[in-house]
């Protein structure tokens, strides 16, 4: 069984890992045909009315996410009855939810934009997410290939039907109706699990604490994370919106990369405090930093390097200021990072939900002043600043609550040689960019794979991963 575990990490790992590549990739492949289409004004309003609806969506969902997936995993022999318990309150909060957006929607004359209307699709396709399920039975093939599948042809239908800057509704109304359908195509292959419908309110009640405890949370977390795009168009412009919602993006494409892993260490370490393996759960927890760390730095690095070769190529010109925003929200990686261990991997499996509340709510509060002081003066370039302080205040309020969980963590040794590999990297390629004058797509291309060799090399030599113990990992674990 102990050989087993690392391997099932591994498996899970590879499968989100996939997916999250896949929508790495297919981003490079559709923004620059949607910039050029559509103006930053066009996005700007998309992004308006998004950041509103997503208020609306944290309703619908209720943070049930991270809490069905820890009941799920921690509860495999009463799956049936804890799924239709959690899912009645998720389906109570999406009616609830989807009431208000369409009194908002009637009442409010900003709101009665088809934008707006087309963007309560999403609100249903929340409602009906079931994704916690199988998260918290670790099986996530079935997430990875439908989301695959979803996105697939979502993109294919974007390059097919969507010409011209009049389209920009039918854009919208093609993000969302995949969206909906893959949310669809859960509930068949989750049958053999939850059975028939049992909606039952009294016991869903006793979900109804812990939940709502992770639920303020996540209201927080929204309030720092979108109500910058809110308050940007209330106070500056939708040109400003869809400039740093652009920027936003493709940092949030490259945090794929580092956040994919906790929804797959969530469940595990739930499992293993369940049985009390409290010495594998310190190991586990080894491991995420390594991987984060591995990944973090260099990205920040190679980023700040190629930042604006790559703005130049990948968006139209009307979002060339991007690049500004992106140098300064580079920085949230390491916040982000980290606080995706603390949070979800360490606070949330140890019921730390008051820990992880405060965590999140005084940020947000924090984030509201700032915005409201720094966005009037400096539009995108101020959302962005606020953006990483307050990703930098989570980051230290979480390592105060988690310190005396991560004493038994070595961390620090690694991490100091990765930040020594990726600034000797990024000041190689400094001094390399200089001599070579390459057009702004080979330059990024060149910088990305000779960036890649000399990190790689750096890492090894430093030994901050061996080589002999991921061979003999495998193979112990091989036909597992």
């Amino acid at each position: 069984m102990r050989n087993m575990l690392p391997m099932k990490v591994l498996k899970n790992y590879a499968y989100n890992l996939s997916y999250q590549l896949l929508v790495i990739i297919l981003p490079i492949i559709t923004t620059p045909y949607v910039t050029r289409v559509f103006s930053s004004d066009d996005l700007g309003t998309y992004g308006y009315y998004n950041s509103i609806v997503t208020y609306f969506i944290l309703l619908a969902t209720l943070g049930v996410a991270n809490y069905g997936t820890k009941e799920i995993s921690g509860n495999r022999k009463t799956i049936r009855k804890n799924f239709w318990g959690i899912y009645t309150l998720q389906l109570g909060a999406t009616i609830l939810s989807l009431t208000l957006y369409i009194l908002l929607c009637l009442t409010f004359s900003l709101m009665q934009n088809p934008v707006a209307y087309i963007l309560g699709l999403s609100l249903l396709s929340k409602g009906l997410d079931i994704s916690w399920l199988f998260q918290g039975l670790e099986d996530f093939r079935k997430i990875t290939v439908r989301n695959i599948s979803v996105k697939l042809v979502g993109v294919i239908s974007i390059f097919l039907f969507i010409k011209s800057a009049s389209d920009l509704y039918l854009y919208v109304f093609l993000l969302t109706i995949f969206e909906l359908l893959g949310q669809l195509s859960m509930w068949l292959p989750a049958r053999e699990f939850i059975g028939k419908p049992h909606f039952d309110w009294e016991y869903a009640k006793q979900h109804l604490k812990p939940v709502i405890l992770l639920f303020l949370p996540q209201i927080a977390i929204s309030l720092y994370v979108t109500l910058d795009r809110t308050m940007l168009g209330a106070l500056a412009s939708t040109k400003d919106v869809g400039i740093y919602d652009q920027a936003l993006k493709l940092v949030n494409i490259l945090l794929t990369l580092v956040t994919s892993l906790g929804s797959v260490m969530l469940p595990r370490v739930s499992n293993l405090l369940s049985s009390g393996n409290h010495k594998a759960v310190n190991k586990m927890h080894e491991m995420s930093f390594l991987i984060y760390n591995l990944v973090i730095f260099p990205i920040m690095a190679g980023m700040l390097i190629i930042n604006d070769d790559f703005v130049n190529f990948f968006l139209g010109k009307d979002f060339q200021d991007a690049r500004y925003a992106i140098a300064i929200m580079i920085l949230r990686m390491f916040f982000i990072g980290w606080t995706n261990i603390m949070g979800i991997q360490i606070l949330i499996p140890h019921n730390k939900n008051r820990e992880f509340m405060l965590s999140t709510t005084i940020p947000a509060i924090v984030s509201v002043g700032l915005n409201l002081l720094f966005l009037p003066k400096l539009g995108y370039i101020g959302a962005a600043i606020v953006s990483v302080l307050t990703e930098s205040l989570v980051w230290a309020i979480q390592l105060f609550f988690t310190r005396s969980y991560l004493r038994d963590v070595p961390i620090i040794g690694s991490m100091i040689k990765i930040m020594i590999s990726s600034g000797l990297m990024y000041g190689i390629l400094f001094f390399v960019k200089d001599l070579l004058n390459l057009p702004s797509m080979l330059n990024v291309g060149f910088a990305a794979i000779l960036g890649a060799i000399i990190y790689i090399s750096l890492i090894l030599i430093f030994k901050v991963i061996n080589l002999r113990d991921i061979k003999q990992q495998l193979f112990r674990n091989k036909g597992v």
